[in-house]
């Protein structure tokens, strides 16, 4: 079998099976490249984790793109990229087809409703463990309370209120 065809059906299967976010398509990543496939070495694939997380985009598809360049060049960087996204948008663009053909659908309605609730409670989740780190500190929890605070009753943009949140960061712990 051609290394582009492995790359493919690789990350087809890795984009298949990992959910719940960029750090949980990591340990596929690198069952699949270090262990089964022996594309890379353990300590290759560490080093590829660190340069995806300091660049732009999702980890998961960044540290695909990186195995795939490793392994098959700027073509198999495309395949190792675009195969592991392929199953997750496909069954989002059909689950969008299906919501808006069933929208009207009281079991759709309904089963929408329930979600909410759901969705909320994730991103409460993620938004307390932003909040538990930092609370390091006294002057980290007063920069998150007061940030929280200007969010909700100003309208300042949050990039703004980001860089000013980390320049007071920089000044009061270093």
């Amino acid at each position: 079998m051609s290394t582009y065809l492995e790359l493919f059906l690789t990350f087809l299967q890795i984009g298949a099976v990992s959910f719940g976010g960029g750090y949980s398509i990591l340990k596929s990543i690198s069952h699949y490249v270090v262990d089964v496939s022996k594309w890379i070495t353990l300590d290759e694939f560490n080093d590829i984790v660190a340069i995806s997380q300091s660049t732009p985009g999702p980890i998961g598809i960044n540290a695909a793109t990186y195995v795939g360049y490793k392994v098959g060049g700027v073509f198999g960087s495309l395949i190792a990229t675009t195969s592991v996204v392929l199953v997750p948008i496909t069954l989002s663009l059909i689950m969008y087809w299906l919501y808006r053909k069933h929208s009207e659908n009281e079991i759709v309605k309904s089963t929408i409703q329930k979600l909410r609730p759901v969705v909320v409670a994730m991103i409460a989740s993620a938004s307390l463990g932003f909040l538990q780190d930092s609370f390091g500190s006294v002057a980290g929890i007063i920069i998150t309370i007061v940030s929280a605070l200007v969010l909700l009753f100003t309208k300042v943009g949050i990039l703004p209120l980001m860089l000013i949140s980390g320049i007071i960061g920089i000044f009061v712990f270093h």
